[in-house]
């Protein structure tokens, strides 16, 4: 019988309350789908756009907001200085630009921005000049030192890289020398960003450095981005460690020249600048240029100062054999003071901040010499090399430099022109990326995907044998205490699962049953409220079924299979699709009795992942995304099942 009826319905009153039901209706449909675009728009963000908490990605349709998403990318904020950088390989980025996630909540100044960067592209000429300076650029980043780069991974790279490079878990813990339960628990300080841009760092050459520099090596090869392989590409994430933007900074407070006229000084600053230049650059040289761009002069007075600065600060040769030993492990015991030389440049191993420290204390920095190793240095060389003189790099690149010092590494056109070429890769990068990670993460998980199945398997068979025997058996015969038996079923719904947890624990504990499918299913397999309902269906069932049976002399397991489940099969369905939810839902039962990892299944390892990833939110709402997918294919394939199930018990 409808809620209003027919006459009701044509009139005013009745039209405005059907409005207002079917406006509720809508509301609440909103209420439940609007959350759930906006965890999907969550999972194909970034740092710049996840914080906006928008129900579609903006980048879909804002051409300025795509370069802004991935500009995050190339300078990620969990890299050291990572906007500081940006704002040297890009004109007018705002000062007050500290964060990307403050960034992207200001998409009118960010669009600005990014519209102006954009428009360059549009002007014919300044787009042969920009293309003219990233070609030289691409050709001098594909033989450019890896130790001297700074990579903008993703980390979603990591694990399969060092799964594929040491093969199992139990050979790259024996190699890295730590003990982690999985590949994607390796933490490492060179693969956040190491501090390429301080004076006293030196790279560590060991196992855990030589897989960084073949990560390096991977990513120049476009191995985790084939959308960068091909023509129009002229940048990837792998960049040479410039010192330009240190040099701006402090030149721009010892100077007090704004940013803009900072970026128009010479770096490094050559001989024929004015003097207050060269003085502050020269400041700058022993305060803050990493030292391992400089070398010296070896003379023989310049190794007897270098010795007895050692001898000085090592009392005994001993004392220097185990200080240095206890750093590296690979350290050569010296026999004698003449095995200690002093060389043109820094040394590896601990022994380099040794040798730091002499040059700044006993080596005056005029006689310092810069090495190639210093990006802007090597491009200047490599621009007079390929267009023969300043004027030729002028022409060239549309420039009107008065030294080859102010010319800068082009890393911004080049991304720029990279972007215009593969704007449609980005996009898809973004979009699949962090769903490749999670189904990586929980595919090479043990034996989730198989502990998932039988688990499920296991509680749907229990579910539909359990569940509607107790039910025939209260409603086929006549129990003294059946009543109380149906209430104490419903009574079990009163309680939180939190209250049995422990009780529940300590029984499978008891039992033997830990670590094990029985202790998983068991606990759930009787169902109060589907027993309730089926027993309600069975006492519906017409008495002359039963009675047709007995004489046609059915057995009672025939007249259970054959005559009374076969009516029933709505709520068994349903009591299915609960145990389905019950199983596949449950890690916080699953956490405590099974401790083991072997017998953890998807949603155990979503949470696990939540917890180490706590960091990356996007990567997360991808992780619950994949992990709700079986629930709504199942919710999706059994609507008319679910709809049975509701129903037919309200019209009983």
């Amino acid at each position: 019988m409808p809620i209003i009826n027919y006459t009701d319905r044509q009139g005013v009153r009745g039209r405005s309350l059907t409005g207002c039901i079917y406006l509720a209706l809508l509301f609440g449909g909103i209420s439940m789908i609007l959350p759930f675009m906006i965890m999907m728009t969550g999972a194909v963000s970034n740092s710049y756009d996840y914080e906006r908490r928008s129900p579609v990605p903006r980048y879909l349709w804002s051409r300025e907001d795509r370069l802004m998403s991935t500009l995050c990318t190339f300078f990620p904020p969990a890299h050291r200085g990572s906007l500081r950088q940006m704002a040297s390989y890009f004109d007018e980025v705002p000062a007050d630009w500290t964060l990307w996630s403050a960034m992207g909540d200001d998409p009118t100044a960010t669009d600005a921005w990014a519209a102006g960067q954009l428009a360059r592209l549009d002007d014919p000429a300044q787009r042969a000049q920009i293309e003219a300076r990233a070609r030289d650029y691409a050709d001098f980043a594909a033989t450019w030192d890896l130790r001297e780069a700074i990579l903008a991974y993703d980390s979603r790279f990591v694990a399969p890289f060092l799964r594929a490079r040491h093969g199992s878990l139990d050979a790259l813990n024996e190699a890295w020398q730590m003990a982690v339960e999985d590949f994607s628990l390796v933490q490492a300080s060179e693969w956040s960003g190491e501090p390429i841009d301080q004076p006293g760092y030196v790279p560590f050459d060991d196992v855990r450095y030589r897989d960084l520099l073949a990560f390096r090596e991977a990513y120049r090869d476009n191995r985790y981005t084939r959308f960068l392989r091909g023509p129009g590409v002229y940048a990837g994430y792998l960049r040479p460690a410039t010192i330009a933007y240190l040099w701006e900074e402090y030149a721009a407070a010892e100077l007090g020249l704004e940013p803009a006229a900072a970026r128009a000084l010479p770096c490094p600053v050559p001989i024929s600048a004015p003097a207050e230049q060269r003085a502050v650059w020269q400041r700058f040289v022993e305060t803050r240029l990493p030292m391992r761009h400089v070398e010296i002069a070896v003379t023989p007075a310049r190794q007897a100062a270098y010795l007895a600065f050692v001898q000085a600060r090592f009392p005994s040769l001993d004392y220097l054999n185990d200080v240095m030993g206890g750093q590296d492990p690979a350290w050569q015991r010296l026999a004698g003071w003449d095995q200690i030389q002093l060389t043109s440049r820094v040394p590896d191993g601990p022994i380099s901040r040794v040798w730091m420290d002499f040059l700044q204390a006993a080596v005056p920095s005029t006689d310092w010499t810069l090495r190639p190793t210093i990006p802007e240095l090597a491009f200047q060389r490599h621009a007079l090399a390929a267009h023969g003189d300043l004027a030729g790099v002028n022409a060239a690149y549309g420039l009107d430099l008065a030294t080859i010092e102010q010319l800068r590494v082009p890393f911004g056109d080049a991304l720029l022109l990279t972007f215009a070429a593969r704007e449609g890769g980005f996009v898809r990068d973004r979009l699949t990326g962090n769903y490749a990670t999670v189904l990586d993460y929980l595919v090479h998980r043990g034996r989730a995907l198989r502990n998932t199945l039988i688990l499920v398997a296991l509680a749907i068979l229990i579910s539909l044998t359990v569940n509607p025997l107790a039910g025939y058996a209260l409603s086929r015969f006549r129990l003294r205490a059946g009543e109380q038996v149906i209430i104490f079923c419903l009574a079990t719904m009163a309680f939180p699962a939190a209250v049995a947890a422990i009780p529940g624990f300590l029984l499978l504990r008891d039992l033997g049953l830990l670590n094990t499918f029985a202790a998983l299913v068991l606990p759930g397999a009787a169902n109060g409220m589907t027993i309730f309902l089926l027993k309600g269906f069975f006492d519906s069932l017409p008495a002359e079924l039963y009675e047709a049976a007995s004489i046609d002399g059915a057995p009672e397991w025939v007249v259970f299979w054959r005559i009374s489940l076969p009516l029933v099969k709505p709520i068994l369905a349903l009591g299915a699709l609960n145990a389905f939810l019950a199983a596949y839902n449950g890690w916080e039962w699953a956490i405590i009795v099974c401790q083991d990892r072997a017998m953890w299944t998807i949603s155990v390892w979503t949470y696990q992942l939540s917890q180490t990833l706590g960091g990356t939110p996007w990567l997360i709402m991808a992780a619950f995304i994949v992990n709700s997918l079986p629930v709504l294919i199942v919710f999706l394939a059994c609507q008319k099942i679910i709809l049975r199930g509701i129903i037919l018990p309200q019209m009983k």
